[in-house]
């Protein structure tokens, strides 16, 4: 199927043909209007909202879509997504394994999936794509003349996420499986906008630009060498706040209308019924203890402002209730998280809607970075020439772990209770846990604490009797 795309058709033609899309993903054009504070109706409203006096109309938001975002993010990658190796204690397997995680840690990946997956949840599709670079090192553990970079295309605006802002087209097969996957990005040269569209396929890689006329060929289509296509890619048909924006509207406007009365009539309003014995003799402003002096049944009082501050509070709780249900995600603001409680399982509950909504995303999030995964193991075999065939059998699980706030010694406490009281690890592995000393460091503290013990209790020994 690639191949007809390439075969005696124009370059604009082949172009067109990689840009047709078979998957659903929302215009982001049309999510940053929801995403972008700036750009909600509330903003813009001049018929409901309008100036009275030369008194702007005020105009507060809630970004219900950056929150949703934010709180989605946190939960599925404060804690780092965790990989295991099955390496059946082989020691070329071992070896494999420390280099693939050495790779992760030398590009960051905690930082990377908190990054990227923001964009995702947010504009619904993201691409990485992996390269290397010509320099010597020994990063993996072993001697390579080459690095691994990468490079992560989202249609998100780069304020907000950081990234490389790009349209994003994949190409799939009858059978599901992705066959080409092209990037579109635009490049300020010396005050003019030039235009790339990059393609990659599992053999070759191809790069068009184009500026104020047609696309022309950059450069004659590279090889791929690892054999497949160098990068993975992910997209879902909905942004994580999904429905939620017309219910951020309702909050918007009813917080800004009271605003507007809290403005009027936050200054004490003075009513006088009756008439004053001498009206020449009326107080004057700022006079403590003001005396009015009334004809009949005459009185002073104050008008109370028409606000029902509960009334409105009750109707701004119960839209956030709504939203926070809806989209399983919870509001992890001081007052709602004391309001919930300090023990252990109370803390537990307040994340189950949470818990559940990330078990219903970690799915193709999974399947995503198993691919990524992939990529990775087939660029090590090319960089280390000896695991070209084997490393790709290395199997590599993924695991995305829920945010919780966890009460370690509550849980030590509990499992103490299981042992009778003995100890429930090593001192080794305590001081590994406790992560104030480096792993090279672990033995030589461990040294040092049982030499610290042994003058100690030299000490004691020579202590005198009383």
């Amino acid at each position: 199927m690639i191949q007809d795309i390439f075969k005696e058709k124009t370059t604009g033609e082949i172009i067109d043909s990689l840009k047709k899309k078979t998957v659903i993903v929302p215009e982001w054009e049309k999510l940053k209007a929801e995403y972008d504070s700036t750009e909600h109706e509330i903003m813009t409203d001049k018929v409901s909202r309008k100036d009275r006096k030369g008194v702007k109309a005020a105009r507060i938001t809630y970004g219900v879509q950056k929150l949703a975002t934010r709180r989605m993010t946190q939960m599925a990658f404060t804690i780092p997504a965790k990989r295991t190796y099955r390496h059946n204690n082989e020691s070329e397997k071992i070896e494999q394994a420390r280099a693939l995680e050495k790779l992760y840690q030398k590009v960051r990946i905690d930082a990377l999936n908190k990054k990227r997956f923001k964009a995702y949840f947010a504009a619904c599709e993201i691409a990485t794509i992996w390269y290397v670079v010509e320099k010597q090192n020994k990063d993996y553990g072993f001697d390579s003349k080459f690095k691994l970079r990468s490079v992560t295309y989202s249609p998100m605006d780069e304020r907000f996420s950081k990234m490389e802002q790009a349209e994003v087209y994949p190409l799939f097969d009858d059978y599901g499986d992705m066959i080409a996957l092209s990037i579109e990005y635009k490049v300020n040269v010396d005050q003019k906008v030039i235009t790339y569209f990059e393609t990659y396929t599992a053999e070759k890689k191809y790069v068009w630009k184009k500026d104020a006329g047609d696309w022309e060929v950059v450069k004659g289509p590279a090889s791929i060498a690892i054999g497949k296509i160098p990068g993975a890619y992910i997209n879902r048909p909905e942004p994580i706040w999904e429905d939620q924006t017309n219910n951020g509207k309702e909050i918007e406007y009813t917080l800004s209308r009271q605003s507007d009365i809290l403005r009027r009539n936050t200054a004490p309003v003075m009513k006088v019924t009756g008439k004053l014995v001498d009206s020449s003799s009326k107080p004057e402003g700022d006079v403590s203890r003001e005396v009015y002096q009334f004809e009949g049944d005459g009185n002073v009082d104050y008008v109370k402002p028409p606000i029902d501050h509960e009334a409105v509070e009750s109707f701004i709780k119960t839209m956030k209730d709504n939203i926070s249900e809806e989209l399983q995600l919870p509001s992890l603001a001081l007052k709602d998280i004391t309001g919930a409680g300090l023990t252990e399982e109370s803390r537990k509950q307040l994340l189950v809607d949470a818990h559940l909504k990330v078990g219903e995303e970690e799915g193709d999030i999974i399947e995503f970075l198993s691919r990524e995964c992939n990529v990775l193991k087939s660029f090590l075999g090319l960089m280390n020439a000896k695991w070209k065939d084997s490393i790709n059998e290395l199997e590599v699980e993924h695991e995305i772990i829920p945010f919780v706030m966890n009460n370690d010694s509550a849980e030590i406490e509990n499992l103490s209770k299981a042992t009778g009281g003995k100890a429930i690890m090593s001192q080794r592995v305590a001081i590994q846990r406790a992560g104030y000393v480096s792993e090279e460091e672990i033995d030589a503290e461990i040294k040092r604490i049982q030499d610290e013990e042994s003058m100690s209790a030299n000490v004691d020994l020579f202590q005198p009797t009383v």
